[in-house]
């Protein structure tokens, strides 16, 4: 009897093993399909970028490039320009935003294959004055190096004075509150943190995690703060059930969960879908605790911020690069 238990436990063991082995296969072939989108991506839209372009257009034609070429989505493609750091994206209704001569602008994008997510992020700039000829370079500097630092056991911390050394030897500044990050299933923000300053808390990394390396240079203090506006909404999995007023927000909240479950999403995406009550929906799901708001984040008036951002899966003695 026990050595009939023994070799169904052993079985098991050995089946559960071969899952561990296919998932973890599926895993890496997922990412590097959505790490060749977003290379695909960003060749497509780089020459695209250009003065006197429309930002709705801009990221309209990245969004459906990544679903043309088999993605989804991982999040609404950001365009930051000067000193917008990060979470603008275009609202439902085009509110007239181009590129202009003197601009620094900064396009992130992620794509993910059922879940498996990169996040990528590059900068074009349009002014000419000799203070900011290198403000891009900076941030592509660091991020190289920050690569080369990544393998299993180095404490992100380490990473993070590198980062920041380079940056401020470029004579810019780190921003403070953004930064890398690692990336789950279904999570473009993970756990662990990859910070851009030595003096910020890190991580242990470890082989298998996936981390967004992602840098910013600052003309001003580095530091970013909530505007007023926001376009970028995400699911908050630790809500439970609550009571919806609105037939419109009941609808919106399963369309959510259907077709963006943890991943951030533009409102721009549900006017696809949905003719009326957008804004009402969206308004008693925050307040009820639902969804979670991503604020357009800017640095002071008159300061430019650019931003390199690659992402990286740790392997066994360093890192494969994926987008």
């Amino acid at each position: 009897m026990n050595e009939n238990k023994n070799l169904k436990n052993q079985s098991e063991n050995k089946v559960s093993e071969e899952e561990k082995e296919e998932d973890k296969e599926y895993k890496i072939e997922s990412l590097k399909k959505a790490g060749n989108i977003a290379q695909n991506v960003k060749k497509f839209i780089k020459p695209l970028v250009k003065e006197g372009l429309s930002v709705y257009a801009l990221v309209e034609k990245a969004e459906s490039k990544i679903v043309e070429l088999g993605g989804s989505c991982a999040f609404p493609v950001n365009v930051s320009i000067n000193n917008t750091a990060a979470h603008y994206t275009s609202p439902i209704k085009d509110d007239g935003l181009v590129i202009n001569s003197g601009d620094i602008v900064k396009i992130d994008l992620g794509v993910h294959i059922d879940g498996y997510i990169v996040d990528t992020a590059f900068s074009v700039s349009f002014n000419e004055e000799k203070s900011l000829e290198n403000i891009i370079q900076a941030t592509e500097v660091a991020v190289d190096a920050a690569k080369m630092m990544a393998k299993p056991k180095v404490h992100t911390r380490e990473i993070g004075k590198k980062i920041e050394s380079i940056v401020k030897g470029f004579k810019f500044n780190p921003v403070k509150q953004l930064g890398g990050h690692q990336i789950e299933r279904w999570t473009v923000h993970g756990k662990k943190q990859l910070p851009e300053l030595g003096t910020q808390g890190g991580d242990i990394m470890e082989e298998g995690e996936i981390y967004a390396v992602e840098i910013f240079a600052s003309t001003g203090d580095g530091m970013v703060h909530n505007t007023k506006y926001s376009y970028i909404y995400e699911l908050n999995p630790y809500a439970g059930r609550v009571p919806l007023r609105r037939k419109a927000s009941k609808q919106i909240l399963g369309y959510i969960n259907k077709n963006y479950q943890t991943l951030p999403f533009a409102e721009r995406w549900l006017a696809k879908e949905f003719r009326m009550g957008i804004s009402f929906g969206l308004q008693e799901l925050i307040q009820q605790g639902k969804l979670q708001v991503h604020y357009v984040l800017s640095e002071q008036k008159g300061i430019f911020v650019a931003q390199t951002e690659e992402t990286i899966l740790i392997t066994e003695d360093g890192y494969l690069q994926l987008t």
